[in-house]
């Protein structure tokens, strides 16, 4: 599967759950939106070898003393 996060492009020859993957790459799944095909996946979700994968970084944030 080809996996982007960032500037980043990564490969995977095996097929594994979107957790594993997460761990894998050392991010924590509260910070990315998951994108397998163009549609979100959850955590428990496999990914096979031939999938597109984008993990997107959440953004969050306000205005204080509001």
């Amino acid at each position: 599967m080809r996996v982007r996060y960032g500037q980043q492009e990564y490969e995977f020859a095996e097929r594994m759950s979107v957790r594993k993957l997460l761990e894998r790459l050392g991010v924590l799944p509260e910070t990315v939106v998951v994108v397998r095909n163009e549609e979100i996946v959850t955590e428990d979700e496999m990914l096979d070898i031939n999938d597109e994968v984008e993990l997107i970084r959440v953004v969050s944030g306000g205005r204080a003393g509001v």
